[in-house]
């Protein structure tokens, strides 16, 4: 049935004021300018904007126009938000997100928003190698497509290292993907339909965000703490009383807020969803990043094959090899198909080089080198964090990863705090990023994979900004 035109122009409304083109308290086009700029009648515009002053998004004032309305509460405690209000939104993305991109790829810039490894840690020339021989091997297999479900010595390799996670893995049930993005994406478009709704821990991964919107699907978002991470009670709630299609969680060393859920809580969320048979899609790319001890995933406590297991080698080897993993469970077939109808493969080349870098014994020494390194600029950066910014931050105490999820005080805005920063060739990643209800305005995520005397500077540099602020409004 097709989408009557007022909804169509009300739904162009509400994405304008999702993405910040339409701010709260601002006047929108009249009637009969907006009739005139999208070609519809004057009648459609008014049905469009009463249903929108309906929804709670606009207001009228008479003899002067329909304004944006405020409908958020900027102070509200995400831990004692009220379960009326999880109603699912359609996502619409912040137009910051699109400077953060272009901003990033500046070398000049001191960013402290990307999330990965120190390329200085990089194992290039033992890696090198293996591309090397992989490329001139008498196999054939290199300059052949490796079929789904991928290189069968890598997925040997991979099942492998998921003992030390408490997964119990065949290399048969695993499909090899060009990173976990793709992992992610691939479980989405087999257990989701447009309009369908995904339950997220917020704040949220906002490149994740992106993924949504392509897909134009629906998200409910869940409080979780930086200790323990999602709210078990309100997950519990949504389920019960929406139509939720998966639940999507980043169980250890959280992306942003860096918590490693409990193993209890793990446990207790596969049993929960399964009990409902709804799918979680589990994204353990930072699992290996740990401190003191590999944490469980919640994969590991299931039976059904409800949960879909996905991670890659972008946070422990290198971006820019694309490897990464899925475990589908009882969508093994679907996911498959849908691979094959992606991409047909993952690079051959990199496949094998990977494996034979496992093999060989390169991998856990490799991650023995970046743990330590982690470890360190994690206490180091979060310790010049609680020098140099202002009295009332709170940071995180990760115990694996590479990010900090600042508090800063509720009057400070973060976006502002990223203007300043830009400005002085500084990037964080802003609060707001990672949630679709104008929340955590006042919170910033930074990534400690590199501490240098350049990053000590920026922080340095941060911290005045912040402080400044903070004294204006004092």
């Amino acid at each position: 049935m097709r989408t009557p035109r007022y909804e169509q122009v009300a739904e162009q409304i509400v994405s304008l004021i999702h993405c910040g083109a339409l701010k709260e308290g601002e006047k929108i086009p009249s009637i009969r300018q907006l009739s005139h700029e999208l070609s519809v009648s004057i009648n459609t515009v008014k049905e469009a904007y009463w249903r929108l002053e309906d929804r709670n998004y606009l207001m009228a004032v008479p003899q002067s126009g329909y304004y944006v309305k405020s409908r958020f509460n900027d102070k509200a405690d995400p831990s004692v938000q009220d379960l009326k209000q999880l109603n699912p939104r359609d996502i619409s993305f912040c137009r910051i997100y699109g400077l953060f991109q272009e901003q990033a790829t500046d070398k000049s810039i001191s960013s402290l928003a990307i999330s990965g490894i120190n390329p200085e840690v990089w194992p290039k020339k033992r890696f090198g190698r293996y591309l090397m021989e992989a490329a001139c091997s008498s196999d054939l297999l290199a300059a052949e497509y490796l079929l789904p479900p991928g290189y069968p010595m890598l997925r040997e390799q991979i099942a492998r290292l998921g003992l030390s996670a408490g997964l119990s893995l065949s290399p048969d049930e695993i499909i090899i993907t060009n990173g976990c993005q793709e992992a992610i994406f691939l479980s989405l478009m087999t257990l989701c339909n447009p309009g369908d709704t995904v339950a997220l821990e917020s704040p949220m991964y906002f490149n994740l965000l992106q993924l949504l919107q392509t897909l134009n699907l629906k998200v409910v978002e869940i409080p979780s703490t930086p200790e323990e991470g999602i709210s078990l009670d309100t997950l519990k709630y949504v389920i019960e009383t929406h139509p939720v299609k998966a639940v999507f969680s980043i169980s250890n060393f959280n992306n942003p807020s860096g918590f490693s859920m409990p193993s209890w809580k793990k446990k207790e969320m596969a049993w929960l969803l399964e009990q409902k048979q709804i799918p979680l899609i589990e994204d353990d790319i930072y699992g290996d990043l740990y401190f003191h001890r590999r944490p469980s995933t919640a994969k590991s406590y299931e039976k059904a094959g409800n949960i879909i297991y996905c991670s890659s080698f972008s946070k422990t080897l290198s971006p820019g090899l694309r490897i990464g993993w899925i475990a589908p469970g009882r969508h093994f077939e679907s996911v498959l198909k849908m691979k094959m109808l992606l991409n047909i493969s993952t690079s051959s080349v990199d496949q094998m080089a990977a494996a034979r870098f496992l093999t060989k014994g390169g991998y856990e020494r490799h991650m023995r080198k970046v743990r330590g390194q982690l470890k360190k600029n994690i206490a180091l950066m979060r310790e010049e964090i609680l020098r140099q910014f202002p009295n009332e931050t709170r940071v995180t105490n990760p115990s694996g990863g590479s990010l900090l999820w600042v508090e800063l005080p509720k009057h400070i805005d973060t976006e502002q705090v990223y203007q300043y920063a830009l400005a002085r060739d500084i990037l964080i990643a802003p609060g707001r990023l990672f949630s679709l209800q104008n929340r955590f305005n006042n919170c910033m995520r930074l990534s400690a994979s590199v501490w240098n005397p350049k990053v000590a500077n920026a922080i340095q540099t941060l911290g005045r900004l912040c402080s400044k602020l903070s004294n204006q409004k004092s």
